[in-house]
């Protein structure tokens, strides 16, 4: 008969087990999370790369093209297309202006220090939820949320953050649905907690599942596609503190995130 033990719970966390050299000379033990860490920094700084050589080019021309136009003696006596151009270059400028923010934001959190502390769930999520509909206005998304969410052991900050990505991303799914709704919910794992995110949108095919959380992933068909930074930016972080992401989806059926992290620290 097959033991627990050999078989590992679906949504384990990441292992945290010291990985040693194999030499004649004095063992020099690395953890595992640091050293997927630095795997973590190094991929980083290759997707930026290609960032420079792709997107914010790409959004620097349009800027370009459209301020060009802006100055075209054509339109001095055209008011109106002057300023459905002049928005177009302020739509771009800001989507290159959030572009270069969370590149940056990338690239610090390889290098940044995790402060671990105990997060009140509910509340943390109480608060996005609340910025969310600020931001959206009129336009409402019903958001569930499971109770007795368990409290999660991480920096608040970092945490805040996966929770303002992923609920975001739901946001902007569910909105294709004529009733849109998000749930929240988490299960026990071992070593921790999984918390899941499940909106009502469209989906998507389920071998694009690993792909959607590298950058400039944008699955399709969402009312208001992004920058294909957040998930790349929810992965980096989870993993940071020793847990992993993935998502599940079927077409047609809405899409469910998940991610787990350890119940404290080490």
């Amino acid at each position: 008969m097959t033991s627990h033990r050999d078989s590992p719970h679906p949504l384990a966390l990441r292992s945290v087990a010291m990985e040693t050299d194999s030499g004649s000379g004095p063992s020099h033990a690395v953890p595992a999370a640091l050293a997927a860490r630095l795997d973590s920094a190094e991929q980083t700084l290759r997707d930026i790369a290609h960032a420079l050589a792709h997107d914010l080019r790409t959004s620097l021309r349009h800027v370009v093209s459209y301020a060009q136009l802006l100055g075209d003696p054509a339109y001095a006596d055209k008011p109106e297309a002057a300023a459905r151009i002049s928005h177009k270059v302020l739509d771009s400028g800001r989507r290159l202006q959030r572009l270069m923010e969370s590149m940056a934001a990338l690239a610090r959190l390889q290098v940044a220090d995790v402060q671990l502390e105990t997060v009140d769930t509910a509340e943390l999520l109480r608060g996005v939820i609340k910025e969310l509909d600020e931001r959206a206005g009129g336009s409402r998304v019903a958001c569930v949320l499971a109770a007795d969410l368990p409290p999660a052991v991480a920096d608040a900050g970092l945490l805040r953050r996966v929770w303002q990505e992923l609920l975001d991303n739901a946001w902007r799914h569910a909105r294709s649905h004529v009733s849109p709704r998000i749930e929240v919910t988490y299960e026990a794992v071992p070593g921790g907690h999984a918390y899941f995110v499940h909106d009502n949108g469209l989906g998507f095919e389920p071998e694009k599942a690993a792909e959607l959380f590298g950058l400039f992933q944008r699955a399709r068909g969402a009312p208001d596609p992004g920058l294909g930074l957040g998930l790349a930016m929810v992965r980096r972080i989870v993993e940071c503190h020793g847990g992993r992401v993935w998502a599940t989806a079927r077409p047609g059926e809405g899409a469910r995130f998940g991610f787990s992290l350890p119940d404290r620290a080490g």
